[in-house]
């Protein structure tokens, strides 16, 4: 989520509250930027560009806590001043209708989300480029909230854009990436297509283990992902494996009462009884899941 830095000293409250929210902590962040914004507007005005700045960036403190109404409050202030300041199709005005968007969304407002993220996408385009970093976020954004609304044929449409853009920059296997691999594997799961489905959660699966480590949350998931499709294929000594490859990474690496530990145990559990493995299934619940 994008936020602003203005030219301040290094004591500005504006500053500190940079500072603190790139440390992840939001309630220091916070109180900084409500003091850096009492102080702008009593001294600058409310309309500000300078203003507008913390406007914005409180407006991304809110979101982070899940003050969703507050956040939106704030994005529109900041869109309303940037507009007029410095035009609909300034790139910082489209980080913020980008910001509003999302709120939105996780508001559940996905048709005002849609059209509001379609502008960002337009504008940055125009203004960035088609292969600029933050245009090809805003088409994987586009995909997500096409998954959240069912749109699947919308949703692929952006995610295969995403896919071709990153292999255009050579940044197929940086994280965001390798996230929209494995969403797009999911959407090729869910429409019963496996084979495409592999395809995208082993091309998933090769980047997490090199890029983040065999027992990172990311690579556990993507091994679930295949133990399902595997399982649904109905190859179980493959789905078997999967599931057995994402249990030893979580429990080495994530522990044994991480999310990830328990669902894979919950997944691996699960195979064995469809496959009347009940003894094995019971060994596994009195390991890793204790009454």
């Amino acid at each position: 989520m994008a936020s602003s830095s203005s030219s301040s000293t290094p004591t500005d409250p504006h500053i500190l509250g940079n500072t603190y929210r790139d440390k992840g902590l939001l309630n220091e962040a916070e109180q900084m930027y409500t003091q850096a914004l009492e102080e702008r507007e009593a001294k600058l005005g409310p309309e500000n560009a300078s203003t507008i700045d913390t406007v914005n960036n409180l407006g991304v403190i809110y979101c982070r806590k899940g003050r969703l109404d507050e956040a939106e409050q704030m994005y529109t202030r900041a869109l309303t001043g940037r507009e007029k300041d410095l035009g609909a199709e300034h790139t910082a005005t489209l980080d913020t209708v980008n910001n509003l968007a999302i709120v939105y969304c996780l508001q559940g407002k996905v048709d005002k989300s849609e059209d509001i993220f379609l502008r960002v996408l337009s504008g940055r385009e125009k203004q960035l480029g088609e292969n600029h970093a933050s245009t090809i976020d805003t088409l994987n954004n586009l995909g997500n909230l096409y998954i959240a609304q069912e749109k699947l044929d919308k949703a692929e449409i952006m995610y295969l854009q995403v896919l071709a853009r990153k292999e255009t920059l050579e940044a197929d296997d940086d994280v965001a990436t390798l996230n929209t691999a494995n969403n797009l594997g999911n959407l090729y799961h869910s429409q019963g297509d496996f084979d495409k489905a592999e395809q995208m959660y082993v091309r998933a699966l090769a980047g997490t283990e090199k890029t983040l480590g065999k027992g990172h949350p990311s690579t556990v998931e993507t091994l679930n992902c295949l133990g399902k499709l595997y399982h649904a294929r109905g190859d179980l000594g493959m789905s078997e494996q999967m599931y057995v490859r994402a249990l030893d990474g979580a429990v080495k690496n994530l522990g044994p009462d991480h999310p990830s530990t328990s669902e894979t145990v919950t997944n691996l559990m699960d195979l064995y009884c469809a496959n009347g493995r009940m003894d094995m299934a019971r060994q596994l619940q009195e390991r890793w899941l204790p009454a």
